[in-house]
């Protein structure tokens, strides 16, 4: 990207929150997008993004013919990076630890898991049953990892060191969780935070004058894996955070503070 290239408009189209349930107020607010939208725009960034519904995002997306930035693609290429630093920082093989994958959409469980593929050896899949056939057949081909799909998975939550949810909506019983196990939350809607295990991880982090955009005053400096989307094209830059719950952590924070004090995982 050169100095002063144009990689977007940013505007405050809202000076309140949207109750994006009031048809009228959603269609003010798509009207104001749509004044400011000219034929280079094609993805959206909208603060809160993750706090609309599947409806309402569809919605959005038909209307304005965009694509709202979800920061999913960034958050997938930059998992095997996060989880072979934790395990670096613990001094912990990651090829010896146990992944378990949890994802009800089948192109999504495929590229997370060829991701993550090149570190680890002992993978299952839940969670798109009806495709199992096909998303075990894909796997083996193109990277030779033969996945794991258990008959009861609450009799083996304890196996596993880290846990990678994609799922929206998900309920699990943690009780059977071992107790550092670390989680990547990347869904919508869950309630699955338990004060006996660290905090999820809910998304990546980067600094943002790591990324090569000028300054902008109605920026922070913690710039969150959707927005990271929208000003940077390049999906694999270093993280600097985790972010779970309001709260950034560096990796190394995150691993002294709530993983080395309770013991190995």
């Amino acid at each position: 990207m050169r100095e002063n290239d144009i990689i977007g408009r940013m505007a405050g189209i809202n000076l309140k929150p949207i109750d994006f349930d009031d048809e009228y107020k959603l269609k003010e607010y798509l009207n104001a997008i749509m004044k400011l939208k000219d034929e280079d725009c094609t993805k959206l960034f909208i603060e809160g993004y993750e706090k609309l519904n599947k409806e309402t995002i569809y919605h959005i997306q038909e209307f304005t013919n965009m694509k709202i930035l979800d920061g999913e693609e960034t958050r997938i290429n930059n998992l095997p990076l996060v989880m072979k630093d934790i395990c670096n920082l613990m001094k912990e093989d990651i090829a010896e630890k146990e992944i378990l994958v949890i994802c009800d959409d089948k192109e999504k469980t495929k590229r997370t898991i060829k991701e993550i593929s090149k570190d680890v050896r002992f993978v299952t899949a839940i969670g798109c049953e009806e495709y199992n056939d096909e998303i075990y057949e894909y796997i083996l081909e193109e990277t030779g990892l033969s996945l794991f799909y258990p008959v009861n998975i609450d009799r083996i939550l304890e196996n596993y060191s880290m846990i990678i949810n994609l799922m929206d909506g998900l309920s699990l019983d943690f009780s059977k969780v071992r107790r550092n196990c670390i989680v990547f939350d990347f869904g919508q809607g869950n309630s699955l935070h338990n004060n006996k295990r660290p905090p999820f991880i809910q998304d990546f982090a980067f600094n943002f004058n790591d990324l090569g955009v000028n300054k902008n005053r109605m920026m922070q400096n913690r710039v969150l894996s959707n927005l990271f989307e929208a000003l940077v094209e390049d999906r694999k830059k270093d993280i600097k955070y985790l972010y779970s719950e309001g709260n950034y952590y560096s990796i190394k924070d995150y691993v002294n503070l709530f993983i080395k004090v309770k013991g190995k995982f």
